[in-house]
This record gives structure tokens, sequence and C-alpha cells, in this order.
């Protein structure tokens, strides 16, 4: 027998407009709103400006490329500086990507083995990384902000969950937990040697260092190949939305010929003209 069932409230008009589903916005609207966005302007790279980029850079910083162009012409240093630029900004979002899910999967992982969100306060972890979790707390309260797990996590850098995966670390991380992390079997000096090299790619990145002679496709994969390891539906939302391939494949312009003005003919002179 059917029991009565109490009135359910009226759904509020902002509740109802919110679960409706947006429509995408059609093909014209696109183009309307991507011809509204301003144009870069363009810059002149005249003798002078280009002196004064010299300038502000520093011969020191654009010596590199001025090596690898053979060439002394500070206009083929500077377009290979933007093209060094537009790499990192490519490549640190990518890693970026890796750090973010490592530290995420670690502290899940660990959050769940040991019963608590404080994992990190009760581990066997060395006096280095004990120091860490202590700067990362002060850091926090200086803020000031509450001190929660979610924030520590955040705090510590890349290199504090790349050592989670050293030898020294081997018993009381790997074997107990954080080898349940990788869908992959993965030996663990491997790996920790991989995110090492990846760490080490990314501090050159964050301190604007030249990547013009290093094979960057290769560090590229590798660092999808990281992902990979941990979730492959990140590593499929990370290559779908990067743009390191088509930056990758941008091509430094031609310098253009600087063009001589013709001098006007002179007239003839009245010898010339009888």
């Amino acid at each position: 027998m059917a029991t009565d069932q109490p009135p359910q409230p009226p759904i509020p008009d902002r509740a109802r407009a919110s679960a409706e589903v947006v429509a995408e916005p059609s093909a014209h609207e696109t183009e309307i709103a991507l011809a509204a966005i301003p144009a870069q302007p363009v810059f002149e790279y005249s003798d002078r400006q280009l002196a004064t980029l010299v300038g502000a850079l520093s011969t020191d910083r654009l010596q590199p490329y001025f090596v690898y162009a053979r060439s002394t012409d500070p206009w083929v240093a500077i377009r290979l500086y933007e093209r060094n630029t537009k790499l990192s900004e490519a490549l640190y979002g990518v890693v970026q990507a890796l750090e973010v899910l490592l530290r995420n999967k670690i502290h899940s992982q660990m959050t769940k083995d040991i019963g608590a969100d404080d994992w990190y306060e009760k581990v066997a972890l060395l006096e280095p990384e004990q120091n860490e979790i202590a700067n990362a707390k002060r850091a926090i309260a200086d803020r000031p902000k509450p001190v929660t797990s979610g924030r520590v996590v955040a705090e510590l850098n890349f290199g504090f969950w790349v050592r989670m995966f050293s030898g020294q670390y081997e018993k009381v991380f790997w074997v107990k937990h954080l080898h349940k992390i990788f869908a992959a079997s993965m030996q663990p000096k491997f790996l920790h040697d991989r995110l090492v090299q990846i760490k080490t790619f990314r501090n050159r990145i964050a301190h604007h260092e030249t990547l013009i002679k290093r094979d960057v496709q290769k560090d590229y994969r590798e660092i999808l190949q990281a992902i990979g390891w941990i979730s492959p539906t990140v590593l499929a939302w990370v290559k779908t939305t990067n743009c390191f391939e088509a930056r990758f494949a941008e091509r430094i312009p031609k310098k253009p010929k600087v063009e001589t003005a013709t001098p006007p003919e002179s007239p003839p002179t009245q010898a010339n003209a009888q």
C-alpha cells in the first residue's frame, strides 16, 4: 500500500535556473567574442629599440643566444630569447600539472592509509622534511590563515614530494603506501630519478634560464609520461589543453631587409641639355 509522501517544497527559480544545461555558444557568437579581444600591438624592432632591450636584459643574459646563433646581431638574439620565453611558459604549465597531481595523490593515499589528514605528523620524517613542514606552517600562520592540512600540502615545494620516493624513504613510504598511486608496475629508483630530472628542469624554467640547446620535445614527452603513470585522465586533459606543441612549431620570422633609398636623379644641367 502506497504511503502518502510529504509535499515537496517548490524549487526556487534560482536553483531551477542553475540546474538547467547552459547552451554552448554558436560559432557566430564565438567569432564575435574573439573579435572583441583587442589585438596585440606590434613591436618595432628598430636599432634604437633593440639597443634598449639589450641594455634592459643585459648582454650576459643574451650571450647564450648570440653564441647559439653565431651572430652579433641583437635582432637574432632577442628573437631567440622570445622563443625561449614562449617555450618556458608553455612547459611550465605541463610541469605544474604533474606537481599538483603528484602532491595531491600522495596526500590522498597517505590520509587514507594512516587515517588522518595530518599524516605528516605521524610518520618518521627526517629532519630536513620536518623543518620544511614547520616552515610551511609558519608561513601559513604569518599570512595569517588557519593552518590546515590542505594548506600545508600546497605550501610544500616540489622537491619535498620528490624526496618521498628517494631510497631513504623507500621502506617508510614506497613499500607501504606510495606504490599504490601508480597504475603500472614501477621501480622506485627509476621513478625517483625521473622526478629529480623533471624538478631540475622545472627550476631552470622558474629561474628564467635558457632552454635553447635542450631537447625540449624529449622533456615534454617525459613529463607527460610521468603524468600518465599516475592518471591517464589527467594526461589526456593536459595533452589537449597545453600549448607546447603549437609554440614549438612556431618559427622565428626572417629579419626584414633594410631597403636603401635610391637617391633622386639630378635634373639635367644646361650643358647636358644642349
